[in-house]
């Protein structure tokens, strides 16, 4: 998912383990593919694993299997980690809440394909945010492209129905992934801010870690409120998955993507992420496409492809 590529972005390559992967093309699509199977398996858990729960243990997780290689520049640079300690967990707040513990909240009540044409808007927030905190250039064009990428996102939580957009009868999940990307949209943003001199993976491990912390309230009111988690085989297994693929290695890999080709040819292939997502969703949900899904991400890529084409002018 895109929020962890911006945080591997940064700072040195992150693990020499990874050495074997010889083609930096190869390290990026198959992060993009860790990113995409992501949600398929969030949303085939919904009925086995409770979101808040599944969100906390496998950010607690990962923690724990990124520790071995991040105490060294942990200790390294900790006066610039502490000196820097608040921004740090702004962002662990907005990118580990705000964007994944509420798309596993989403996945609960819609298709993993709406999810994944509606992460392919990212883009756009992230133009809007740009422009409206740090003044960055913002053209009529842009905002043109803007409006109909929006557009995109509004027919495909409403279905394709125009009644049901003015009646606000709109699907709560496809709302909840929406605010879930404008939050990994701010944390995207506000990046900036972070030093890249900070080592990449103690950068990552610092928000995982503080992404744990906030997650647990939020655990422990749904444990005692609605679901409890149950550690099951299957449950365990796939938070050990998760933490292993989604979260550690995607991003190492992704990291030595983007050392070796450069950040702006590797986000090219951001685009792959909903490309695996929907090819997954067909294979192993049973979910199909709709009429609305096309005309949604018609919408969507056409907003996106006059922004990002007038933003480079």
């Amino acid at each position: 998912m895109t929020q962890q590529t911006e945080t591997a972005s940064g700072g040195r390559p992150a693990s020499p383990l990874l050495a074997f992967i010889a083609s930096p093309v190869l390290a990026v699509v198959c992060a993009m593919f860790c990113w995409g199977a992501t949600t398929i398996v969030v949303r085939y858990l919904r009925d086995d694993a409770p979101p808040m729960g599944l969100a906390f243990w496998r950010n607690l997780a990962s923690c724990l299997i990124l520790l071995p290689f991040a105490i060294k520049p942990l200790i390294a640079q900790w006066a610039l980690i502490r000196a820097n300690m608040g921004l740090l967990a702004m962002q662990a707040a907005l990118l580990w809440v705000g964007g994944n513990a509420l798309l596993f909240l989403a996945m609960q009540y819609t298709t993993a394909i709406n999810g994944a044409v509606i992460n392919s808007v990212e883009p756009v927030f992230i133009i809007i945010f740009a422009a409206l905190i740090f003044r960055d250039k913002f053209t009529g064009v842009q905002a043109f492209g803007v409006a109909l990428s929006l557009a995109g996102v509004l027919f495909l939580i409403s279905d394709g129905s125009l009644d049901r957009l003015l009646k606000l009868e709109l699907n709560i999940g496809d709302l909840i992934v929406t605010v879930a990307y404008a939050f990994w949209a701010l944390y995207a943003v506000f990046l900036r801010k972070v030093p890249r001199s900070i080592d990449s993976r103690a950068l990552v491990f610092m928000l995982i870690a503080f992404g744990s912390l906030f997650i647990l309230p939020l655990y422990l009111i749904e444990a005692a409120m609605f679901r409890a988690f149950k550690a099951t085989t299957l449950t365990v297994s796939t938070i050990i998955l998760l933490a292993i693929f989604s979260s550690v290695i995607a991003t190492l890999l992704w990291n030595r993507g983007i050392t070796l080709m450069g950040v702006t040819r590797a986000a090219l292939y951001l685009h792959l992420i909903p490309v695996f997502t929907v090819i997954l969703a067909i294979l192993f949900l049973g979910e199909a496409l709709a009429f609305h899904h096309f005309v949604g991400a018609a919408l969507v890529a056409t907003g996106i492809f006059i922004t990002s084409r007038q933003g480079a002018h």
